[in-house]
């Protein structure tokens, strides 16, 4: 058990005033406490450049740097997706290949990557070593401002064409490249095909229409004096956001980063704005093909059905309370077998789950909300829609229940005060989707103030939900239905697409198109085979960097009522954690196979004292969930032998502690099992559906398991 009292994070005692200038150069443009998180922010810019800047000032010793574009396709071709890749492949000062690959052999960080985002991208890292940030800072800055582009890095990350056999001409000719195989992969499934559908038919106009990760039959189209001019215009400071984080000095960071800013004069990145989505006056509906699940419960259900609703435009709306209202809105239509969505198209098992993309999208600028099933049969589609409208109507006459509300405010105040060490970096991701748009970069840390003021408004205005639900849902005219027909040969039929595109384009080939082919080939292996010098990158020397000796914490071993008790007195921010092991190595083996389930479903089943939704309603009151899980390590007497434990975890603020233990303790001495099969049959129903849908994205580990 890990208990404590202490605050997480204390901010940072240094002040800094509005109006101030830091290194010459930065203006401080706010400074506001987020007492909730016992942060302070502060939020500067570069006028020469334009570059904004948040530091989050904080007494945590994990600092993190992150740096986003604004990156807004207008196609398909995945631009922006290849260009993260191909930063990543030597620059002007470091003109290695891979260099965060090499950096993780030199470094101690304890986050480094890269991601593309629908409208931006990022690149972040922390770490808890000062050298280490440095160095990785260095990397970081030159890497996406000063990235060498060649040619053949494009070649390998993006797309190329190459023969079966490199210098055979007469064997077949494909497409190669990284990302064109990773999202070849990435799309081949029915959730990642039917989410992207959602999107773009719900934003037919918007760069949310595309596919910013690329789509294999577009990314062909991509030429590399297109990757260098996204790159010219996204990847500026005029267009950046720069984050930090911790307890390192602001100054210290910003004065690292100004000669890089120095490089560059102010550019007008106003065509890169993201316009608004025209609102319709109408809904819609309309039917896509996706690929068939791999493996599903029932082969006659192959349908999917969903309805997505534009909601809140988080710029133009101001401070606005909807968006969080909506969110939390989400969550009890969703959430656990008590939400209203599971009673009304679960329980009537019309389908397998909720669809791919079901639930609120509230980090970009534009929010949206899609609900809907998988797994359905044609002749029960209609009835599916149906169910979701009715719902809503319901709902805008009824409400929610203020007890269900206050359950959910219950885990926003616990995920508040949760500690984790990769707190900073989570900040970091959470504030760039609307602040890359011009949006208040400090507005998604106040969750709190949010979450009082609608209990606020809860208190004073009772139709509150009504209406919220009546103007966004029942009266939303821009809500689509999209309709998913499988088929089980879409992915060969692309294919097949693919290899006919291919043949054409191999018949326009010339003599000298053909030897620039193999060329190509030839030069990107032996690219890949030079041996590089790496030591041009910054190394870390652990003898000058890294303190000999680590931390050391105590345990304190007792006993409660004969039972072992282990506690860990840790600055937990008034939270317990606990976790219970149950010895199962009595278990007869016929059983074992069992134990996977068994823990899964632990929690999901009811006791004698509450049925399943009451159970899974009180542990969301109390705790932050109770998770079960299984730990198998060999035996201490004979390391031959397998020792299996079943395990119960959860957490609870500290005036919960009490209810937490007991409802560890009905969890493990009155499930009710005989008594509910259409329950277990429902769970078994989902799991399998999970499973199946799984295996496109999956694959690879479980054939390393099998």
């Amino acid at each position: 058990m890990l208990r404590g009292t202490l605050l997480r994070r204390a901010a940072a005692a240094r002040q800094y005033a509005v109006g101030q200038q830091l290194c010459g150069a930065f203006n401080v443009l706010r400074v506001e406490n987020v007492p909730a998180f016992n942060i302070t922010c502060v939020e500067l810019e570069h006028p020469s450049t334009g570059a904004r800047w948040l530091h989050v000032a904080a007494d945590d010793e994990n600092n993190v740097f992150n740096v986003a574009f604004r990156t807004t396709p207008t196609d398909s071709t995945g631009v922006a997706h290849i260009l993260e890749h191909t930063a990543l492949c030597g620059s002007e000062r470091f003109p290695v290949r891979d260099p965060f690959m090499n950096m993780l052999k030199r470094s101690l960080s304890t986050f480094m990557n890269a991601m593309t985002a629908p409208d931006f991208t990022m690149y972040p890292f922390s770490t808890m070593n000062r050298t280490d940030y440095k160095n990785l800072l260095d990397v970081y800055l030159d890497a996406v401002f000063f990235p060498k582009l060649t040619r053949n890095d494009f070649l390998q990350e993006g797309h190329r064409l190459q023969f079966a056999k490199l210098d055979d001409p007469s064997s077949e000719l494909k497409y190669e490249g990284v990302v064109f195989n990773e999202m070849k992969g990435a799309m081949a499934s029915q959730g990642s095909r039917y989410t992207r559908a959602l999107s773009a038919e719900l934003f037919r106009q918007s760069t949310y229409h595309h596919n910013s990760g690329g789509d294999p039959v577009n990314i062909p189209e991509l030429t590399h004096e297109d990757l260098r001019e996204f790159h010219r215009l996204h990847y500026h400071p005029s267009n950046a956001r720069f984050f930090s984080y911790g307890d390192a000095e602001l100054e210290g960071t910003l004065s690292q980063v100004l000669p890089t800013l120095e490089r560059f004069q102010k550019l007008d990145v106003s065509s890169l704005d993201v316009q608004d989505e025209p609102r319709w006056a109408a809904p819609r509906t309309t039917a896509v093909t996706v690929p068939a699940d791999a493996v599903v419960p029932d082969p006659t259900k192959q349908s999917l059905v969903s309805t997505s609703y534009l909601l809140v435009n988080q710029i133009t709306a101001g401070d606005t309370l909807d968006s969080f209202a909506l969110s939390v809105a989400s969550d009890l239509l969703l959430s656990g077998p008590q939400a209203v969505f599971y009673e009304t198209l679960i329980e009537p098992q019309l389908g397998s789950g909720f669809s791919p993309g079901t639930g609120y999208a509230g980090s970009r600028r534009e929010t949206s909300f899609s609900v809907g099933l998988k797994g359905v049969a044609e002749k029960d589609v209609e009835e599916v829609e149906q169910r979701i409208q009715a719902t809503f109507e319901k709902l805008a006459k009824e409400g929610f229940p203020r007890e269900r509300v206050d359950v959910t405010l219950h885990q926003i105040e616990l995920a508040a005060a949760k500690v984790h060490p990769s707190f900073g970096m989570h900040l970091s991701f959470g504030v760039m989707g609307t602040w890359v748009h011009g949006g208040d970069c400090v507005r998604p840390l106040r969750i709190m103030e949010q979450a009082a003021e609608l209990k606020r408004v809860l208190d004073e205005d009772p139709g509150y939900w009504q209406g919220l639900v009546k103007r966004w849902f029942v009266e939303n005219p821009h809500r689509v239905t999209v309709v998913g027909h499988s088929d089980g040969e879409y992915n060969a039929k692309l294919d097949e697409k693919e290899k006919e595109r291919l043949q054409q384009v191999r018949e326009q080939l010339k003599e000298e198109d053909v030897a620039a082919v193999v060329r190509d080939a030839q030069d990107l292996v032996a690219q890949q085979d030079r041996k590089e010098d790496v030591s041009v990158l910054p190394t870390l020397v652990v003898s000058e960097a890294v303190p000999r000796v680590g931390r050391t914490y105590d345990s304190v071993i007792t006993e409660v009522a004969g039972v072992e008790l282990q506690v860990d007195e840790q600055p937990t921010n008034g939270i317990t954690y606990v976790t219970v092991m149950l010895d199962m190595s009595g278990l007869p083996a016929r059983l074992i196979p069992y134990l996977p389930l068994f823990s899964s479903f632990l929690t999901e089943m009811g006791t004698r004292q509450l049925e399943y939704k009451d159970l899974a309603e009180a542990i969301k009151a109390s705790t932050g969930g109770i998770g079960g899980g299984l730990d198998m390590t060999p035996g201490v007497a004979d390391p031959r032998q397998t020792e299996v434990s079943l395990s119960l975890s959860s957490h609870a603020l500290d005036r919960n502690v009490p209810r937490m233990f007991e409802l560890l303790q009905d969890l493990t001495t009155a499930i009710r099992w005989e008594e509910e099969e259409a329950r277990l049959k429902t769970l078994m129903t989902r799991r399998a559906a999970g499973l199946g849908a799984s295996l496109a994205s999956q694959g690879l580990s479980y054939a390393q398991t099998a």
